[in-house]
C-alpha cells in the first residue's frame, strides 16, 4: 500500500513540474510575442530597405509541405530572369512619426494590387507609432521605386485600382470606416524628399453601412469592401462607381434615417448589394468570371477560396466554402490577393518582425501564380474545360451585341 501511495506521489509531482515548466514556456512565449509585437529593433538605415530575410535555397525548403504554392514559385523561377519579388521595408521602411520622418522597423505589409506598370503594396506599422505606406515596385522588373506615406496609421487593409478612372482605392479609418481614393497622377508625381509630407487624398467617403473596411477590390465599375470577423460569417458590400466623375455613387439618405437614428448626412454612399462570405477573410479579388476570397488567422493554415461570380439580380448573396469552386491551402498568414490577366500575385505577412520568429514559413516575396492553376485546382479537367469553353462562348455572344448595337 505505501509503495503504491508512494508511486501516486511521485506521478502528481511529475504532473506538476510538467504543468509548472509547461505554463512557464507558455508564459515566456506569449511575453516574446507581445514583445515583438509591440517594439521596434534599431537600426542605422535611413531609407526603404529591399532585402529578402531568406536566401532561396531556405525559401524553398521551407515550402516543401505546400506543393501548390512551391510548383508555382519554381515556375516562376524558370520562366523568368529577374529576381523575385521581396517585399520591401521588412528591415526598415521610410515613414513619419508626428510629422517627423524617420524609420520603422515593424511595418507589416497587408495588401496589394496593379496600378498600371506598377505592384503596389500596402503595409502599416505594428507598434501604432508610424504613418502606413504604399510601396511601388516596377511590374516588369520588380524593382523597387518609392514609398508613398500615407497621412495616417490606417491598416491599409486593401488596395484596389480603378483602371476606368485612373484612381488608387485605399482601405482607410478616421472615427468610422472609410474609403478614400488618390489619383494615378498624384501617386506616380509623390516624392517625400520634395514635399516633406505625407500624400494627400483626392476623395474622402466615410462608410456607415460597414463597421470596418478591412479589404477591397475594384471589378466591374464597383468596390466591394468586406470585414474581417473570427467568429462570424464576413460581410462583403458592393459600392458602385459613377465612371463621369470617378466618385462613388452617393443616396438620398431619408430612407436609412431611421435605421441610422438619423445619424446620417443628407446624402451618402450605401451599397448596391451586400453578399456573406466566409470568417476570418482577409482578402477578395476579381478576373472575368470568378471571385477569389482569402481566409486566414493566427497560425492556422491560409485557405484560398474560388467562386463563380454571381448575377447582380440576386440579393443576400452567399460566397462560403461549401459553394466554392474550389478551395487551396497556403501558408500561414495570407492576406490580399489580386489578379492581372494571367497572373495572380499573392502578399503574407509572416516575414514582418511582429510575426517572423513564430511563422513557418515566413514568406518574404510578392508569389505570384497562374490565375488559371488556381481556377483549376481540384476541379475535373474535363468539367473545368466545359466551363470554360462555355463562359468564352458567352463572353463571344456579348462582344457581338456590344457590335451589332
Amino acid at each position: 500500500m505505501r509503495k503504491f501511495l508512494w508511486f501516486i506521489l511521485k506521478m502528481l509531482y511529475v504532473v506538476v513540474i510538467f504543468a509548472i515548466v509547461g505554463g512557464s514556456a507558455g508564459l515566456m512565449g506569449y511575453h516574446f510575442v507581445k514583445h515583438w509585437q509591440s517594439t521596434e529593433p534599431r537600426t542605422s538605415y535611413k531609407d526603404t530597405v529591399v532585402k529578402p530575410l531568406h536566401n532561396d535555397f531556405s525559401f524553398h525548403t521551407s515550402l516543401l509541405g505546400y506543393s501548390f504554392i512551391r510548383k508555382s514559385v519554381q515556375e516562376y523561377q524558370e520562366e523568368n530572369t529577374k529576381d523575385a519579388i521581396v517585399i520591401p521595408g521588412l528591415y526598415g521602411a521610410k515613414t513619419m512619426r508626428s510629422g517627423v520622418k524617420d524609420i520603422c522597423t515593424n511595418m507589416v505589409p497587408q495588401s496589394i494590387c496593379i496600378a498600371e506598370d506598377y505592384l503596389l503594396i500596402g503595409a502599416y506599422c505594428k507598434t501604432g507609432q508610424h504613418y502606413s505606406v504604399i510601396y511601388v515596385l516596377d511590374k516588369d522588373t520588380n524593382e523597387y521605386l518609392n514609398t508613398i506615406i500615407l497621412p495616417a496609421r490606417y491598416h491599409v487593409g486593401g488596395l484596389a485600382y480603378d483602371r476606368v478612372n485612373k484612381r488608387l482605392w485605399v482601405s482607410a479609418h478616421d472615427k468610422r470606416a472609410q474609403v478614400n481614393a488618390i489619383s494615378y497622377y498624384r501617386l506616380m508625381m509623390y516624392s517625400y524628399d520634395r514635399y516633406k509630407k505625407p500624400i494627400k487624398f483626392d476623395s474622402v467617403n466615410d462608410l456607415y453601412s460597414i463597421p470596418r473596411n478591412s479589404f477591397l477590390a475594384y471589378y466591374n465599375s464597383s468596390l466591394y469592401i468586406g470585414y474581417f470577423q473570427v467568429k462570424d460569417r464576413s460581410v462583403l458590400q458592393k459600392f458602385d462607381i459613377d465612371n463621369s466623375t470617378g466618385e462613388l455613387v452617393k443616396v438620398n439618405s431619408a430612407k436609412y434615417q431611421e435605421s441610422y437614428h438619423g445619424k446620417l448626412p443628407p446624402t451618402c454612399v450605401m451599397p448596391s448589394n451586400v453578399s456573406i462570405i466566409n470568417s476570418k477573410a482577409q482578402g477578395v479579388a476579381f478576373s472575368k468570371y470568378r471571385m477569389f476570397v482569402t481566409e486566414s488567422y493566427g497560425v492556422t493554415e491560409s485557405k484560398l477560396a474560388t467562386f463563380s461570380i454571381l448575377t447582380d439580380d440576386i440579393e443576400n448573396q452567399v460566397y462560403t466554402n461549401d459553394n466554392a469552386i474550389s478551395v487551396i491551402e497556403l501558408p500561414q498568414k495570407l492576406e490580399q490577393v489580386t489578379v492581372d490577366g494571367d497572373d495572380m500575385y499573392s502578399i503574407y505577412e509572416s516575414a514582418a518582425y511582429a510575426y517572423r520568429y513564430y511563422s513557418f514559413p515566413s514568406i518574404d516575396r510578392v508569389i505570384k501564380m497562374k490565375t488559371d492553376d488556381v481556377i483549376r485546382h481540384g476541379v475535373d479537367k474535363d468539367v473545368f474545360e466545359r466551363i470554360k469553353a462555355s463562359e468564352d462562348a458567352a463572353s463571344s455572344e456579348a462582344n457581338e451585341t456590344v457590335i451589332e448595337r
